[in-house]
């Protein structure tokens, strides 16, 4: 059994653990408003425990994060089968994915990059592809860099799957969190998940373009947050290019920044974190990537991004962490 080693980047600002497995941040750690040390991504205590890891604790998603609805990948006219592992759908690549294997790992300047090779056809998608993920500390931000090259056409979505808690207990929910998104669309979902029809955030509660508590949101009545079991489990479409949202806690006093050149981000509110243990709502993850399902919508220009043997795939995301009074 391959061992799990924890890496570690750290400057004045910032501390981040990382493991070889899944590439997964294990910690972010920071000075909240008192100057004491607060790790703000919820995690196993075990390590052993990420080996299994159902929820996707830190890890990086791939191929394909979301879900594929039937697991049947339409690539040219051409039907993929992918592994079904989630109610005749493909979930965030499938049973084993890389979320769930070793990577190889290297120094590089201010950071770590962590590399893997999936065959061609493994859990169904097509392409021998090599994936890059680099971890890079400057100063107060975590840049994660996303790369893969491919020899022939397939679609790749990457994301990190962190769950985060800026309040100064773990244990504590979001509701008191406050969150802006820079986002005039919604994806609606159906009841597996799969997002299926664009919707205008006006007078909706899922509105976040100015700055408001999650409390609000937690406190209303909606279909489809009943559908995301008591939650957010949605894609917002940014407005621009650059991608940006940010969170800040009252009590912590700790702000998050988020930016990406990614069309879109899934956030989810942890809505079944009491499955594993943990308490339900107690994280809140912002996983920047494609619309999931290749979801076409001609009106926001929101196409599916085909990479192959001449076309890389290059996404990144960016957190920035400051405390305020």
């Amino acid at each position: 059994m391959e061992e799990i080693k924890v890496y570690i980047l750290e400057n004045e600002f910032l501390k981040v653990e990382l493991l070889n497995l899944g590439a997964i941040i294990k910690k972010i750690e920071l000075k909240n408003k008192n100057g004491n040390k607060k790790n703000i991504v919820l995690g196993y205590d075990d390590i052993e425990k990420y080996r299994e890891n159902p929820i996707y604790f830190g890890a990086v998603i791939g191929r394909t994060a979301g879900r594929i609805k039937d697991s049947k990948l339409k690539i040219n006219n051409k039907i993929f089968n992918l592994d079904t592992n989630n109610d005749g759908n493909t979930l965030h690549g499938g049973k084993n994915s890389i979320s769930h294997r070793f990577w190889n790992v290297k120094n590089i300047e201010n950071g770590l990059c962590f590399s893997i090779k999936s065959p061609h056809l493994d859990n169904g998608y097509p392409a021998n592809i090599e994936i890059k993920v680099s971890y890079i500390l400057n100063k107060n931000e975590l840049l994660i860099k996303f790369f893969a090259t491919t020899d022939r056409l397939t679609y790749l979505n990457l994301t990190n799957h962190s769950y985060f808690n800026l309040s100064d207990n773990p244990n504590n929910t979001i509701y008191n969190d406050i969150l802006k998104i820079d986002s005039d669309y919604l994806i609606e979902i159906d009841k597996n998940s799969i997002p299926y029809k664009t919707i205008k955030l006006d007078n909706n509660i899922f509105d976040f373009r100015q700055s408001k508590k999650l409390e609000e949101f937690f406190k209303e009545n909606n279909k489809q947050k009943i559908i995301a079991n008591d939650g957010i489990d949605h894609p917002y479409i940014f407005n621009n290019k650059i991608g940006k949202l940010e969170i800040e806690n009252l009590e912590s006093r700790i702000k998050m920044s988020v930016e990406t050149n990614n069309p879109a981000v899934v956030i989810y509110t942890a809505n079944y974190l009491q499955d594993i243990g943990f308490k339900k709502h107690s994280a809140i993850c912002f996983e920047t990537q494609e619309v999931p399902n290749l979801y076409i919508d001609k009106k926001i220009n929101i196409y599916p991004n085909f990479i192959n043997e001449n076309i890389n795939y290059e996404k990144y995301t960016k957190f920035t962490f400051e405390t305020f009074k």
